[in-house]
């Protein structure tokens, strides 16, 4: 019986659950249901943890008072938790499979309301008791499209879900009488047959995740017929069978009126759940531009959502800047728009600031790989304009870098927000209709490059913005770029790009959690490493954070600034790898005379980046205005003839909500996450701390009232020496240094941080130089000379400890 399975497909007439004897035979009725004091409660409690986590992750999460009561239920792990989880989980469940110990089998209905949704999917458990401990797989099939099957994934390097015959929904004659389609969560293909196959496990009760996809509205029959599968012969002489009745409901457009603060419409995020907390659009089956790792969708002015009539939670946002609006409505019966008028508690662009992400992805991670690698300008541009973010920099990596690299131009664009596939968006059922919107143009896109998944990469993964050409000279395949990243700076600088460090601090982390602190990391990962070195040469121009641990990132920053070098912090995301929440998590802050609007808007952006006239964070928190003595960040130095005091002055606001809820006690709770406000919180308070940083030390500090309003903030520091002083929020927001020059002094702040430097190189030798190509070894080998040999010098040259 090894060779045994059960299958889930299409017969002609409806849906079929298949399972059985491979050798011929009578169907045989038994009594199958397990007593729930013979399961084992810690392996029960196990299975049913995995599908309740399950159902959650694909937008249809169990109610909260029967989730939390499963979550106690374990805890107490006997046969009475068992029996009371089963009661509640029954309600959840479409079918009930009992396998004896010979593979005979039946299926029983579960307490679920067979209710479905036209043009959407429903998710269900299905309950298998196997008290025999079979080892089987169990096979899921599509019928006609056995070899054809969907796949999902969530988290990691994803693939995700295709609809196969949403391909060609209602192009055949066998299609279209196909009204239902189905699959099972963490189902795989078996070859050669190629029907979808779930390993069945040793439980005595395990539970599964089943999707179901209605094309239809209306009232439909399903036949759940069970027969025996063998992997080899194929499938035998049905056994036993039963109907269901599912009753599908109808959807309609709901329009959207979308406004921001002054009116006009705009793109907005939403998150829409009924009153069992499902998601819509179901994040299992969506078609760009929805996707399916983000609760949310994008929706502008006038576009459309396909709900069903009922009762809906509608959260709506626009990025850090703006207030989350929740409201309830009911769809049906005459009311079928929701209107939404946005409201912010900052604009920095009242002060002339404007945000972007450098680091946003188009493939790879969580993105598509199937239909296509990736997505398209058309979809990018909609989730930077729902963030509200001037510029989106789309960098093409390793993942689909050959399919990816059509759209590079080298310029600035603003797309239309239209539809990547229209056929396949038609096919699913999607009735979308994009509109354009005033604020349109207030968003711009930069296709550029990350070099990672390339031969340098564990050399530190570098950001490369405002290229001309995306291929490096005389390369046809990835594999043919060098094999550590100096030279690929000076390639990008010669072409009047910027390059630096992504993801800084992966790989820096270390025990202490000062700042600064002189512990060597480990440069095992893929963050600042070989900026440490090429800063020397002249050509690191930055290094991006506020989506790594703060601390990493500071430390080598501050250590690289204290021996006078000028590179910046930016603000990046690195989405959807590092988060697929949404991009604009970490952001830069530009200062610009006006907002940034094609090529020449862009490159005053990107130079006034570099230039430091900038500042970045979570955009929780603001330094809206910052001087010392006068002089802003990226412009002139503060010259003194000699030791004194310098005068800070700055206007900082930052929002908090009055008290601590559950979501931000989580946040809370990962002090050694990505950046966010939450973490700078002080107690329970509505306070946080803003601190006046004089070469990397935090010297003083002022108590902010993160209530949204912009305060005055004031400070005075003794400078004894050339150095460069900054305002931090921790892990929240920091500004760029302004610079102090002292007798015309270079900045030599300390010793111990060019030491630190200077031991870097050599950890750095040990750990990457054996990840280069023997004949790009001696360059290399020169260029860490020259590292050594600067920071020998400025040990030298530093004055204190």
């Amino acid at each position: 019986m090894s060779g045994d399975s059960i299958r889930w497909g299409f017969s002609r007439r409806g849906f079929v659950l298949s399972m059985g004897a491979a050798a011929a035979g009578s169907f045989v009725p038994r009594a199958f249901a397990a007593d729930s004091a013979a399961i084992a409660p810690q392996p029960y409690f196990a299975a049913v943890n995995r599908a309740v986590d399950s159902m959650s992750k694909l937008g249809a999460p169990l109610l909260s008072a029967d989730a939390q009561r499963i979550a106690a239920l374990a805890q107490t792990n006997d046969a009475a938790a068992v029996a009371e989880a089963e009661t509640i989980l029954d309600k959840y469940t479409l079918a009930r499979l009992e396998v004896d110990a010979t593979g005979v089998g039946r299926v029983l209905p579960g307490d679920a309301e067979p209710m479905l949704v036209e043009q959407g999917w429903r998710l269900f458990l299905v309950r298998i008791a196997n008290p025999a401990g079979r080892a089987d797989r169990i096979n899921f099939s599509n019928g006609l499209f056995a070899r054809t099957p969907g796949r999902m994934s969530i988290g990691g390097f994803s693939v995700a879900q295709k609809a196969y015959l949403m391909d060609t929904l209602k192009k055949g004659p066998l299609i279209e009488k196909m009204w239902l389609m189905t699959q099972m969560y963490g189902a795989t293909p078996v070859p050669p047959i190629g029907f979808q196959a779930l390993a069945l496990s040793t439980f005595a009760v395990d539970y599964q995740v089943i999707q179901l996809f209605s094309r239809d509205a209306g009232k439909h029959e399903a036949k759940l017929m069970m027969t025996m599968l063998s992997q080899v012969q194929g499938i035998g002489a049905p056994s036993s069978s039963r109907t269901f009745a599912f009753d599908c409901r109808p959807s309609r457009d709901v329009v959207l009126n979308v406004t921001d603060v002054d009116g006009a419409g705009c793109v907005a995020s939403f998150i829409v759940k009924d009153a069992h907390e499902h998601v819509y659009p179901p994040q299992a089956m969506r078609l760009a531009p929805d996707l399916f790792f983000q609760p949310q969708v994008y929706r502008a002015n006038g576009e459309t959502l396909r709900l069903p009539d009922g009762q809906y939670s509608v959260m709506s946002w626009r990025g850090p800047e703006y207030l989350r609006a929740a409201q309830n409505v009911t769809i049906g019966d005459g009311h079928d728009q929701i209107d939404v008028k946005l409201q912010r508690w900052i604009d920095p662009a009242k002060w002339h600031w404007y945000s972007g992400d450098t680091h946003i992805h188009a493939a790879g991670c969580a993105h598509y790989d199937t239909p296509t690698e990736g997505v398209s300008p058309e979809t990018m541009i909609r989730q930077v304009r729902g963030e509200a973010l001037s510029i989106g920099d789309v960098l093409t990596w390793g993942p689909s870098w050959y399919y990816q690299k059509q759209f590079f131009t080298g310029h600035t664009e603003s797309p239309a927000a239209g539809l990547e596939h229209p056929e396949l968006q038609a096919a699913n059922g999607v009735t979308l209709v994009p509109k354009p919107t005033p604020k349109d143009a207030e968003s711009q896109l930069r296709y550029d490059v990350e070099v990672s998944g390339f031969p340098s990469s564990l050399n530190g993964h570098m950001v490369l913005l405002r290229l001309k050409e995306q291929d490096y000279p005389d390369t046809k395949v990835i594999e043919d770029w060098p094999s550590w990243n100096l030279p690929i700076l000076k390639w990008v600088r010669a072409q009047g790009g910027f390059g630096g460090y992504a993801h800084c601090g992966a790989g820096m982390v270390v025990d202490s959690t000062e700042l600064p602190n002189y512990e060597i990391p480990p440069f095992d990962s893929i963050g600042t490493n070989e900026a440490i070195v090429d800063v020397t040469h002249g050509y690191a121009d930055f290094i991006s954070g506020c989506d790594t641990p703060a601390v990493a990132e500071l430390n080598a920053w501050y250590h690289m600034l204290n021996c006078g070098f000028r590179l910046a912090l930016v603000g990046e995301t690195d989405y959807p790898c590092i988060t697929g929440e949404r991009p604009g998590r970490g952001r830069s802050y530009v200062q610009l005379e006006q907002r940034p609007v094609d090529d020449a808007g862009y490159d005053t952006w990107v130079h006034n980046l570099m230039k430091g006239r900038a500042y970045c964070g979570d955009g929780r928190s603001h330094f809206l205005q910052f001087t010392v003595n006068g002089r802003t960040s990226g412009g002139d130095d503060v010259v003194l003839a000699k030791a004194g005091t310098v005068s800070i002055e700055a206007l900082v606001a930052a929002r908090l909500e009055l008290a601590p809820t559950p979501e931000t006690e989580a946040i809370r709770a990962n002090a050694d996450g990505t950046w966010h406000l939450e973490h700078a919180r002080i107690g329970n308070t509505r306070n946080v701390d803003v601190e006046l940083i004089v070469n990397g030390v935090a010297v003083d500090r002022k108590t902010l009232l993160a209530d949204g309003t912009p305060h005055p903030v004031k400070f005075n520091a003794a400078i004894a020496r050339s150095s460069w002083v900054a305002l931090r929020i921790m892990q929240s927001g920091h500004t760029h240094p302004v610079f102090v020059q002292v007798a015309g002094k270079k900045i030599r702040a300390s010793k111990r941080s060019a030491q630190w430097c200077r031991t870097c190189v050599d950890k750095l030798w040990d750990v990457k130089s054996p990840l280069m190509r023997d004949s790009e070894v001696p360059d290399a080998a020169q260029a860490y000379d020259h590292a050594r040999a600067a920071y020998d010098a400025i040990v030298q040259e530093s004055e204190v400890d």
